[in-house]
């Protein structure tokens, strides 16, 4: 009876062997293949359905069978020191923490009309995303994880940086020229342009710049030459061309007097927040960013100048209020002369 137990043991259907792709961008997969087309391979992950093109992959390793198991002797202690023989015991790992996995992606181009990113952990694909020339996003196929993923030129070079969140890029992304300048910095929130987008030439000039919204063109793009001097400019709203707002008038300098508001900065990883309190009572905020752009603004600060000031009492900026309303902006040298002076034209800052 405990023979033909053991024999049905050995009829049981072996669990799917994983088969290992070599890309040629040196991405590592192991799946299970669940069907072949023209051109592509379709493939079962622990990540979930990928599907690979045949171009893109360097060298194909099927799974090698498993080892048969021994023919046990007719006594139940045999059978059972055959089976233990057959299974393998892992032993656990040390304690302590884990590293970090290593988060890459590389750009294939798989024609004239479309390319595709792969995105692994650790040498292992994850998730590919298929784009169209103009940068739609075509499909997704398995899972991109959260975090900061970096991709590199062939030499091993720093090529490009970004930040993944929730399957979209979200945060700061830098491109760098092989020499290793910066050659493009933009800004995203899932998934979108938000912010300043530049491009620089590999001598660390300033080529252009634009303001973004919702992936949208709102605010100057401005073109600048090779040596640097402005050479174009246009004012977008909604990625169309639109006619430029007029600068405000200066506040008037009857209202810049001392207040009894008092300010609380807060540093950001876009820019500074400013909360403002009248004999210790909150009454609003402002948010701006690097480049003095008010990004959010709520409350009602009274008309006049309030002043912002360095931990060691030293004067930094001032802010001049009318209608509840920024109307200008100076910055100083903490504690010396001012360095800059801005209005507000629809919460852009426009240098004086």
């Amino acid at each position: 009876m405990k023979i033909l137990i053991f024999i049905s043991f050995l009829l049981l259907p072996a669990p799917g062997r994983a088969d290992t792709f070599i890309m040629k961008d040196g991405a590592r997969l192991e799946g299970e293949v669940t069907g072949e087309m023209d051109g592509a391979v379709l493939v079962k992950t622990r990540y979930g359905a990928l599907t690979l093109n045949k171009a893109d992959i360097q060298e194909r390793k099927a799974a090698e069978p498993a080892p048969a198991l021994p023919v046990p002797a007719s006594t139940g202690t045999a059978v059972a020191a055959s089976t233990a023989a057959a299974v393998e015991i892992s032993t656990p790992q040390p304690a302590g923490i884990e590293p970090a996995p290593r988060l890459t992606f590389s750009a294939v181009v798989l024609s004239t009309s479309s390319r595709q990113l792969i995105y692994s952990e650790n040498g292992v694909a994850i998730a590919t995303e298929t784009y169209d020339a103009a940068g739609a996003l075509l499909g997704l196929e398995g899972a991109v994880k959260d975090g900061t993923y970096t991709e590199y030129y062939p030499d091993g070079g720093l090529k490009t940086v970004k930040s993944m969140l929730a399957g979209k890029g979200s945060g700061t992304l830098k491109a760098f020229y092989p020499g290793g300048g910066v050659q493009v910095e933009a800004y995203y929130m899932s998934g979108l342009k938000e912010g300043p987008l530049k491009y620089f030439a590999e001598d660390g000039k300033l080529l252009m710049e634009a303001e973004y919204r919702g992936d949208r063109l709102n605010g100057w793009k401005k073109e600048y030459g090779p040596d640097g001097a402005p050479q174009s400019q246009a004012y977008y709203v909604e990625d169309e061309l639109a006619e430029a707002p007029k600068p405000v008038a200066a506040a008037e300098p009857a209202k810049e007097t001392d207040s009894m508001v008092t300010v609380k900065t807060l540093s950001l990883a876009r820019g500074e927040r400013y909360s403002f309190q009248l004999n210790g009572k909150y009454i609003g905020k402002a948010h701006l960013d690097k480049d003095f752009n008010i990004i959010s603004h709520e409350g009602k600060v009274p008309d006049g100048a309030v002043k912002v000031y360095t931990k060691d009492g030293k004067l930094e900026k001032e802010f001049i209020f009318g209608k509840s309303q920024i109307q200008a902006l100076r910055v100083y040298e903490p504690g010396g002369p001012l360095m800059a002076e801005y209005g507000y034209v629809e919460n852009k800052a426009v240098k004086k």
